[in-house]
Order: C-alpha cells, then sequence, then structure tokens
C-alpha cells in the first residue's frame, strides 16, 4: 500500500516579479557541429555514447583539477550554463536561471545543450540570451570542443548532476572558471565544487549553485524563503488555437479540470503507474463531477486506443495524447484545477505556474523532484530496493532490477482519487 504526504504549500507567488523579453532570442538555434540526427533513436544514441565518452574523461578531469583555479573570477560579462538533459530537469532548472538573470542583469547568459530538452521551447525566455545545440554524433563533439575554445565565458555554471564531461566542458568553457557539483562521481576541477544535496528537492539544490556564484550559500536558507518557482513567461507569445482556447472555456465550466499525464520521459517507462490504474482514477473524478484531460505526446500514443474503449460510454473527458503542442500542453496544465501524474517531464510544468498536483513516485525520490507547489506525493516507502533512481551517482535504470515493480504496483487507485479530492 502507498502513503501519501503534502510536503509543500504554494510556494511565494507574490514575489513573482516579471522580466523584460529578450528581443535577441530567435530561431533558428545556433547548432554546434552538423545539423543532421535529431530524431529520438539518434538521440538515444548520442546518449549512449555520451555516458560511454565520460568513462574516459576521469584522466582529463584529474589533468583539470591540477591547474584549477581556486576560485572562479569576479568578471561576469557572459555566463556560460551547462545542462545537457532533460526536459524535466530544465523546467526544474528554470526559476534558478531566472534568478541569475536578476542578479546580473547586464550579463549574457548562454545555455549549452542537447535537443533532449526541447531546446525551442524555451526560445522566448527573458532570461536567456543564447542557445547552442549540441548534436547528437561524434563530429558534434569535436566541433563542440573546437567552439568552447574559440568562445570562452567569463564564467561557467555546469549545472548537470554527473556527467563528467559537461564537467570537462564547463572548465575549457570558463578557462577553468567553473562551478559545479562536488559527487561521488564529480567536481574535481570546479573552481568552485558544492555540495551536491542528495535529500534536498532538486530546485533548490539548482538554485545553490546560482547562490554560490554570488558568494550566499552560507545564507542559502533566508534565500530558499524568498526564492520564487513561479516563470508564466514560459507562454509569453503564445495564443492558443481556437480549438483549445474553446476546449478549455468549455471544461472549466463544468466543474473541475483534472489533466492525467501516464507517461515518462526517454527510457523511464517503467517509472509509469499504469494506465489502467489511471482510467479506474478518471472514472471516480468524472463520478465526483470533475472533467478528465489525458496529457502526453507521442510516447503516450499507445494509451489512446485503451482509453477510448475503456471511456467509451462514460461522459466528460477528452483525449489530446499526441494532438497537442508542448506549448498548447502546457497551457492546458495552467488552466487545470489539478494535475495526475508520474514521475515524467510534464509534472514540472506543475511548479512554474503553481497548478496544484498529485505526484505519483515508484523508483525516485519523491521528495527530490515533486513540484514544490500545493502538492500531494503518493509514493510506496519502505522498500529495501526504493530507490533505485540516484542521479547524482548516474543511477538511472531502464527497467525494475528485482521485475515487481512493487514501488509502483503497491498504489491504489483509490489512494490517489483520495489525494486529488484533498487538492
Amino acid at each position: 500500500m502507498g502513503t501519501y504526504t503534502k510536503p509543500y504549500s504554494t510556494h511565494t507567488s507574490d514575489r513573482f516579479e516579471p522580466l523584460m523579453p529578450n528581443p535577441s532570442n530567435r530561431f533558428p538555434l545556433p547548432v554546434v557541429g552538423t545539423k543532421k540526427s535529431t530524431k529520438d533513436s539518434d538521440q538515444r544514441a548520442f546518449h549512449k555514447r555520451l555516458k560511454l565518452l565520460d568513462k574516459s574523461m576521469y584522466i582529463f578531469v584529474l589533468l583539470a583539477a591540477f591547474v584549477r583555479k581556486s576560485a572562479p573570477g569576479s568578471k561576469r560579462d557572459k555566463i556560460g550554463v551547462i545542462k545537457l538533459a532533460a526536459m524535466g530537469d530544465a523546467l526544474c532548472l528554470l526559476p534558478s536561471l531566472r534568478e541569475l538573470k536578476k542578479a546580473y542583469p547586464e550579463s549574457k547568459v548562454i545555455w549549452l545543450t542537447t535537443r533532449r530538452i526541447n531546446p525551442e521551447f524555451f526560445t522566448t525566455l527573458p532570461f536567456i540570451d543564447q542557445f547552442y545545440v549540441i548534436t547528437p554524433s561524434i563530429r558534434g563533439v569535436l566541433a563542440l570542443l573546437f567552439f568552447l575554445w574559440k568562445n570562452p565565458v567569463d564564467v561557467t555554471v555546469d549545472f548537470d548532476q554527473y556527467y563528467l564531461s559537461s564537467e570537462l566542458m564547463a572548465f575549457l568553457w570558463g578557462r577553468g572558471n567553473s562551478i559545479g557539483y562536488h559527487t561521488p562521481l564529480k567536481g574535481r576541477s570546479f573552481a568552485l565544487p558544492v555540495e551536491y544535496d542528495p535529500q534536498n528537492n532538486e530546485r533548490l539544490v539548482f538554485y545553490d549553485l546560482v547562490l554560490a556564484l554570488q558568494g550566499r550559500l552560507e545564507q542559502r536558507s533566508l534565500y530558499y524563503k524568498k526564492f520564487s518557482l513561479f516563470v508564466p513567461e514560459i507562454l509569453d507569445g503564445y495564443v492558443p488555437s481556437p480549438d483549445i482556447e474553446r476546449l478549455i472555456n468549455s471544461i472549466r465550466k463544468d466543474g473541475p479540470t483534472v489533466a492525467i499525464y501516464p507517461g515518462a520521459g526517454l527510457g523511464a517507462s517503467f517509472r509509469r503507474w499504469g494506465i489502467e490504474k489511471y482510467i479506474e482514477v478518471a472514472k471516480k473524478c468524472i463520478e465526483s463531477g470533475c472533467t478528465i484531460v489525458f496529457l502526453g505526446g507521442k510516447d503516450e500514443e499507445e494509451y489512446k486506443k485503451v482509453i477510448s474503449q475503456s471511456l467509451s460510454s462514460w461522459n466528460g473527458w477528452h483525449d489530446l495524447i499526441g494532438s497537442c503542442s508542448l506549448r498548447d500542453t502546457a497551457y492546458v496544465i495552467s488552466r487545470a484545477s489539478v494535475i495526475i501524474s508520474n514521475d515524467g517531464g510534464l509534472l514540472h510544468f506543475c511548479h512554474l505556474f503553481g497548478t496544484p498536483c498529485v505526484s505519483i513516485f515508484g523508483p525516485g525520490i519523491g521528495i527530490k523532484w515533486a513540484p514544490m507547489t500545493d502538492s500531494i506525493l503518493v509514493e510506496h516507502n519502505g522498500l529495501p530496493c526504493k530507490p533505485c533512481i540516484r542521479q547524482y551517482l548516474a543511477e538511472l535504470p531502464e527497467t525494475c532490477k528485482i521485475g515487481t515493480r512493487e514501488c509502483l504496483t503497491g498504489i491504489t487507485a483509490d489512494e490517489v482519487f483520495e489525494a486529488c479530492q484533498e487538492l
């Protein structure tokens, strides 16, 4: 049986201050290397190669550690940011990047990343001045090394939790002026290594690096209280299609709207609770007067048939899986009364808009990744194998190690529905 807790209350919305749009942030995205190989299969292959490359980076990081600086320099005209993957991490990172720009409004903030975060989605944000996208090829990696050397920044902040390759990128790009996490796997070459806290919420862990850059890490508890997670600018310039607007307006007249995201990200399908249980919760919500909206992308299109068949005799539900853009989906989440979700990318839109959520965590650490909004965390604690996902140790299994998925199968539809009712 699962348990549910309410670890966070609504987070400091009154401290939101809008930033002015950045007119320099336009398409197309600058690409380091060739523009080929942007398909999901190529992205999977690229990140497998990146992990293999990481194993050979250890000696180079050790060499960099011998010449590392004792502290980053004070110049901040250009700030390089590295976060290579993935979509959920990028959404969790946005509040910290917003604070970074507020701290250094005259600085140029440049984000080095991969296609796995869907960088086109972020190009309208006023606090990111430029993106550079690494392409999934060996040629792209070689071009990246040349780019880092020819286009230095004043300081680099490496937000990746375990990639040694990102640490080396940060060292080269910032000429040794780099900040990043100290973990069992990385941190030897940073001019300012910051101890990674595996128990703290990841949004606050990301913020630690911004505070460290400002020399305010020792006062983090004070700044945590002022830290705003709201980033409504993510929808700046967005105009919903007539169909989406008509749908949202019609369903909000019919009572609470419950969005359900039954998916999970690339290589993380075993984090999914199960579509049959989501349908069971959907029926309970409809019976209580709610309208259900199913959300997801092409990875969740396999669920469309079973949803249609299971709810064919029911009213009060809509299936938007595979039929919306990412920006449409974000808009629906921003207008929903509550979202029920696995540990997956779309869950992390909640804190950007303050949308209440019921988050279902199996193999991951719920308190670390659950949105810091009005949220209820449902998970099955007390299992000797949980958590088996520990990102900072590069422990990212794609299947259940013992084959039972008890951390998810032990959570019932009644528990999730009861949690939803509390919100």
